[in-house]
């Protein structure tokens, strides 16, 4: 074969140790690298240009994934390792192999809103990695490809947020913005609407004169929601309805009831 397979056999070698550090922010900063766990996926990632800095394989299994990998480019362009089931699993922290883990460059996209389509997400300080991930997930499946993300909001590359993602990590454009405001205020000179989830002063979210051509969906931290001086800039305030006792509705929802009504009121314009 055209490349070389090399064993790791311990939690103590150098590489498995930066491996390891992927599970943790600023690590992931300082090496540009994230954790993709999973045959489909890192195929995708191939597929769409994601460079990789290494593939890990089971040992268990290694021989067989191999055989059938064996044309893919990853194999000739990058090191190739191998190391047992239990080290993977601490590893990537999860109680059960995947049989192949890329280590992946992060890539990293521009403030450029000309590229942002006419549906834009920002996340004001999400939290809670399960909540991001599933976020990205039904962002990508409503047609949301650009999710502008507030200082404070988890990082999307968490391995917890990546593996709740399935996928959609690598479909959707994240950006982390440093200046809410001023991010805010340029999608509004360029046409966006922005439009906020509140308690007060809003209305419903059902109504078709809440959203215009081009939106920008703000969803707020799971505990504190979107912070005041977004919502002082907002274009228009909106309420989900709760007809129970529940005081408040998951973010995650909230951003795909939010979400799907923009994509339905704007389908049924066109």
């Amino acid at each position: 074969m055209s490349h070389q397979m090399m064993l790791i056999t311990s939690t103590q070698n150098k590489l498995y140790k930066k491996f390891k550090s992927l599970n943790l922010k600023k690590n992931r900063e300082i090496e540009g690298l994230f954790i993709l766990e999973g045959q489909r996926y890192v195929d995708t990632a191939l597929a769409m240009g994601y460079v990789f800095d290494a593939i890990i394989f089971d040992g268990s299994t290694w021989e067989a994934q191999v055989e059938s990998n064996k044309d893919q480019m990853y194999l000739k362009s990058c090191p190739v390792y191998t190391m047992t089931s239990t080290m993977i699993k601490e590893l990537t922290q999860t109680e059960q192999s995947q049989g192949i883990i890329g280590i992946s460059h992060i890539q990293t996209n521009s403030f450029d809103i000309e590229s942002f389509g006419h549906n834009v997400l920002f996340l004001d300080r999400i939290q809670d990695p399960g909540n991001l991930g599933t976020i990205i997930r039904t962002a990508d499946a409503a047609g949301f490809n650009t999710i502008l993300m507030a200082k404070g909001t988890v990082d999307p590359y968490n391995p917890k947020v990546v593996r709740s993602t399935a996928g959609s990590i690598l479909n959707v454009r994240l950006l982390e913005v440093n200046e809410k405001i001023g991010a805010l205020n340029s999608m509004k000179e360029s046409g966006f609407r922005v439009v906020v989830t509140a308690l007060e002063h809003a209305s419903d979210y059902n109504e078709p004169k809440n959203y215009g051509e081009k939106n920008c969906i703000v969803i707020g931290n799971e505990a504190n929601g979107v912070s005041s001086e977004i919502i002082d800039i907002a274009d228009v305030r909106v309420k989900i309805p709760i007809v129970g006792k529940a005081e408040s509705l998951n973010a995650s929802v909230a951003a795909a009831l939010m979400m799907y009504k923009a994509r339905e009121i704007m389908d049924g314009r066109s």
